[in-house]
């Protein structure tokens, strides 16, 4: 039996050969020819019909994913128009030219391909789906089927420019359907995604006059919130999210340092040069997350964010905001009151400086999180950028613009510094937290959390064994140097009995 597999690679085989062709001397004079526009116009129709089935997921239920159907509609209309343009399709059974055959291979191929691929959507509400159905529409499968697309329409799009007025018209919707679909395609991280929390609690809007329970309260749900990786969102969005993050570090720079000064107050020295440590750190994360947020700054036409996420993240801030501030009623303005509490006011003991520090250490982990899924914005900006490249140039190749890629470095870079933050803060707070295991549980696993992204890929932790039991996860087990001095050497672990 023919698979999916064997017909893209004979398809990808016949691609080769009009690659070639488009760079053969004579091509304007093949490609002129009508037999050519019109198995152009049949190639065009089976791309179509191709990104039309991404775009519904094969007529599988599918989970939501990150623009990727929205992506591929648009190619859809977009590639539409371009066969409108290159005119009918072929009613002849053989090809006229050499190169039309060439074309025809193609169409053949790729439309049997697709055909298997339909064979396991159900056709009728009654009948059942395939196996593989769930698979093939996937978002991972869809991603790599429009990058993989993305070959065949801009080979398209340079045949359709030698084929002559008025057709030749169709090469400029077509290299743009092939930018989007290649951009819209690339996933550079793994498909494997954290377990997110079941639960996913309800907005609770900030008051005035809230207590610190309640301020805490809230926090905790906003947080929640902002680290459910899974939500779809505007770039717009993802803009404010990165000045919120800006903010969100200076907010928790000024709680940290005003702890300082209350372990100074209580002559706690050998917490004051840890938590000076921590403030070094977080300057750096927060110098990072402004320059992405000066990079977002250069693309001014998108708007006013969305609700959602950025309802979140400023329920956050201003929560944050109040409890560093004397202002009850605070908000981020230019005309918000710099006042900050007095440290004793703060955190009255180390206790509750612990207490405190830890709100400040989840925020961290939120804006390390906000960095990890930033990857829909970014594509949808390479989208936007490249067309813009198009018009300017519409000769040249188009190709994801540099300043992409540093906005992804920076990206990358503020989650790594992140991570150094989160590490250093949290084990602060396990030094401050002695007297309250809760307290230094919740900074370890956070802890253990930030180091399994560097320790561990996601592939790796897919390939290990079992994980280790939760109470190895909370409790570090260290040697007892009195015991190992009598004995000389170390027990031998004991193996459970088998039954």
């Amino acid at each position: 039996m023919v698979t999916f597999g064997e017909m893209t690679a004979l398809a990808n085989e016949h691609l080769t050969d009009l690659k070639k062709a488009v760079h053969e001397p004579d091509i304007a004079h093949q490609a002129t020819h009508p037999a050519v526009r019109a198995e152009l116009s049949q190639l065009a129709h089976v791309l179509v019909r191709y990104h039309d089935q991404i775009a519904t997921g094969f007529g599988v239920p599918h989970t939501q994913d990150h623009g990727v159907r929205d992506a591929a509609h648009r190619a859809a209309a977009l590639i539409t128009h371009a066969e409108q343009l290159l005119g009918p399709r072929p009613t002849t059974q053989t090809p006229e030219t050499v190169l039309a055959e060439k074309v025809r291979c193609v169409s053949l191929a790729l439309g049997c391909g697709l055909d298997l691929l339909a064979s396991h959507s159900p056709t009728a509400l009654t009948e059942t789906i395939s196996p593989d159905a769930p698979t093939i529409a996937a978002t991972d499968t869809a991603r790599a089927l429009l990058h993989q697309l993305s070959d065949h329409v801009a080979t398209v799009a340079h045949l359709a420019r030698h084929t002559g007025d008025p057709s030749d018209a169709a090469s400029r919707p077509l290299l743009t359907a092939a930018v989007l679909s290649r951009v819209s395609g690339k996933n550079q991280r793994p498909p494997i995604n954290p377990i997110p929390l079941h639960h996913i609690p309800g907005r609770i809007p900030p008051q005035v006059g809230e207590n610190l329970t309640e301020a805490l309260t809230g926090i905790s749900a906003s947080i929640q919130r902002l680290n459910k990786p899974t939500t779809p969102d505007s770039t717009t969005t993802w803009r404010y999210l990165a000045r919120a993050a800006a903010i969100i570090c200076d907010l928790n720079s000024k709680t940290v340092l005003n702890l300082t000064r209350r372990m100074e107050e209580l002559n706690e020295q050998h917490h004051i040069s840890s938590l000076k440590q921590v403030t070094q750190s977080i300057r750096k994360t927060s110098g990072r997350w402004k320059a992405i947020t000066r990079r977002w700054d250069t693309y001014n036409d998108f708007g006013h964010p969305a609700t959602g996420l950025a309802t979140d993240a400023s329920d956050l801030i201003i929560r944050l905001g109040r409890l560093i501030h004397t202002d009850p009623v605070w908000t981020p303005s230019p005309r918000a009151s710099y006042q900050v509490k007095a440290p004793a006011e703060l955190a009255p003991t180390t206790t509750d400086a612990a207490r405190i520090a830890t709100v400040a250490l989840k925020a961290f982990e939120a804006c390390n999180i906000i960095a990890a899924h930033h990857r829909t914005a970014i594509n949808d900006l390479a989208v936007i950028g490249v067309l813009q490249q198009q018009q300017q140039h519409p000769t040249f190749t188009p190709r994801v613009p540099a300043s992409i890629h540093r906005l992804l470095d920076l990206y990358e870079s503020t989650e790594a510094q992140g991570i150094e933050t989160v590490t250093s803060l949290g084990r602060t707070i396990q030094a401050l937290a002695s007297h309250t295991p809760n307290a230094i549980d919740e900074a370890h696993l956070i802890i253990r959390r930030a180091i399994s992204k560097v320790e561990l890929g996601p592939e790796s932790i897919a390939a290990t064994d079992f994980p280790i039991p939760i109470t190895g996860c909370l409790t570090e087990v260290r040697p007892n140097p009195r015991k190992a001095s009598q004995n000389h050497k170390a027990p031998k672990p004991q193996r459970p009995s088998t039954p």
